[in-house]
């Protein structure tokens, strides 16, 4: 097992007075691990050189050891490599209250993180992480983007993960880049296998195509595995919203959200890495006692679908998709919170004054769900409610179950 190591020295210390304990400590842990780094850290500026002799991305786990407080502002810099950390502490100058710090700012960007504060508990942390190696290699080397922003009135999205941002200029040059050809290539079989197509037009289905083959191109050259768009941006300049490309990604087995909404993103993301399913994102349009309908104009096509217009501006093509019938689970993540409810798809409905696919679901219990849950948009996934929420857990969240 390789492993980083790193030592944390506030700049009022001498570090020459720690030498000695960080030479022993280095010698103790190569015994057992495979150990690269071994570097004294003060600021920001030491990060960066140190960051030019190693790459910490090939390594399976860090250890920090904050060998005085104060140290706190330079090792947090290495949140970025995104691999688990173990943080070392001993009862001396201010260290274990450095890395308590380091800890829970590690861990509310979701990187495994393990406070420990001698050498047997520094020993099994990383073997854990080891055993754990697989499954935290899904979540923590996700490639993910937004491109244009988040969409205003998500007034409770934060998020800390790091992420590749693609300006709307930039998807505009990749827009503009595409043929109307390109685009009827690229949604042609789809628009054959809908049921009907109510609203749009040939012009407005070729719009959306070409939105599909721009956002094509944007993952590949961007190495993305991911992503999510602010979407209603444009309306204003193209006159098409990008649902129908949305719907094929998902379908496609890439995770797609719209409103730039990163959070929802990640659920998606660890739905379809770990139990290789497609989510629908959508909004609480209504709920009663024990049922709770959702409703978007945006869904994986996993079912018969009518090709429709985006529900607000009456524009662009959106769709509307039966979903199918049976158990399923609700998940909204918010930063390190999640909540999870097992439920029944029971129902499709059809409204004309909601978003496009609207489907009903059976929660046992659904004004608590309501009551305790942390956003709007929700993720419909067909997975089992304690396995996901089991899954969340390992991965560092805080799960609510229902």
């Amino acid at each position: 097992m390789k492993v980083g190591v790193v030592f944390g020295v506030s700049e009022l210390a001498n570090p020459q007075a720690f030498e000695k304990k960080a030479s022993e400590f280095i010698t103790n842990l190569a015994k057992e691990f495979d150990v690269v780094g071994g570097f004294f850290i003060s600021t920001k500026k030491d990060f960066k050189e140190a960051k030019g002799e190693v790459n910490f991305n090939e390594v399976d786990a860090i250890v920090l050891y904050p060998l005085t407080g104060g140290t706190e502002g330079a090792l947090k810099e290495f949140f970025v490599y995104r691999r688990p950390i173990v943080i070392y502490g001993d009862p001396f100058n201010n260290s274990l209250a450095a890395g308590i710090e380091l800890r829970e700012y590690f861990r509310e960007r979701l990187v495994p993180s393990t406070l420990v504060k001698d050498f047997n508990e520094l020993k099994a942390a990383l073997l854990g992480y080891e055993d754990m190696r697989e499954t935290l290699d899904k979540f923590l080397r996700m490639r993910i983007g937004l491109i244009g922003r988040v969409s205003p009135w998500l007034i409770n999205e934060k998020f800390e993960l790091p992420y590749t941002n693609i300006s709307l200029k930039k998807f505009y040059e990749y827009y503009d880049a595409t043929t109307e050809e390109e685009g009827w290539e690229a949604v042609e079989e789809i628009v054959g296998k809908a049921v009907e197509i109510k609203e749009p037009d040939r012009e407005d289905i070729v719009k959306a195509g070409r939105i599909y083959v721009a956002i094509r191109r944007i993952l590949e050259d961007y190495r993305l595995d991911g992503f999510t768009i602010g979407c209603f941006d444009l309306i204003g300049k193209i006159g098409s919203t990008p649902c129908l490309a949305l719907a094929m990604f998902n379908a496609q087995g890439i995770p797609a959200a719209c409103e730039g909404e990163l959070n929802s993103l990640v659920g998606m993301m660890i739905v379809r890495r770990f139990f290789d399913k497609p989510a629908f994102m959508g909004n609480i349009a209504d709920f009663g006692e024990d049922y709770i309908i959702l409703a978007h104009c945006t869904a994986p096509l996993i079912g018969k679908y009518v090709i429709r217009s985006h529900f607000e501006s009456g524009m662009g093509v959106g769709v509307d998709v039966q979903l199918p019938r049976g158990r399923a689970s609700l998940l909204k993540i918010r930063g390190r919170k999640a909540v999870v409810a097992g439920v029944n798809v029971v129902d499709q409905e059809h409204s004309n004054f909601r978003c496009r696919t609207q489907v009903k679901l059976r929660v046992e219990d659904a004004m608590d769900f309501i009551d305790g849950t942390l956003g709007n948009h929700h993720l419909l996934v067909y997975v089992d409610s304690e396995v996901l929420a089991d899954l969340l857990s390992e991965l560092g969240f805080e799960v609510m179950l229902y």
